[in-house]
């Protein structure tokens, strides 16, 4: 297991539940998610899906690598999530 962080822009108008399904589908893949952030509604930079605000969230979790690339086709499946960010730490 290695340590990520995980970003997500969803959309402001689903806040609850767009959060809701990001956890659901860590937990359909066993990812632990050992920290979350909320930072809030911003403004994007350019509108995406016909959206200008989104709700920002930061998680940091434990996770296999197999398991992340099933969440990333599970985020581009999420109508309410406009972007994922997934980065890995300690090399």
């Amino acid at each position: 297991m290695r340590n990520y962080e995980i970003t997500t822009i969803t959309r402001s108008t689903a806040k609850e539940v767009a959060k809701t399904e990001v956890l659901e589908i860590f937990k359909k893949h066993s990812i632990n998610v050992t920290a979350e952030e909320d930072w809030g509604q911003k403004k994007l930079w350019h509108p995406i899906k016909h959206q200008d605000y989104g709700i920002f969230t930061h998680f940091k979790v434990n996770a296999e690598q197999s398991a992340l690339e099933k969440v990333e086709r599970d985020f581009g499946l999420n109508q309410n999530l406009l972007r994922s960010m997934i980065v890995r730490l300690n090399g």
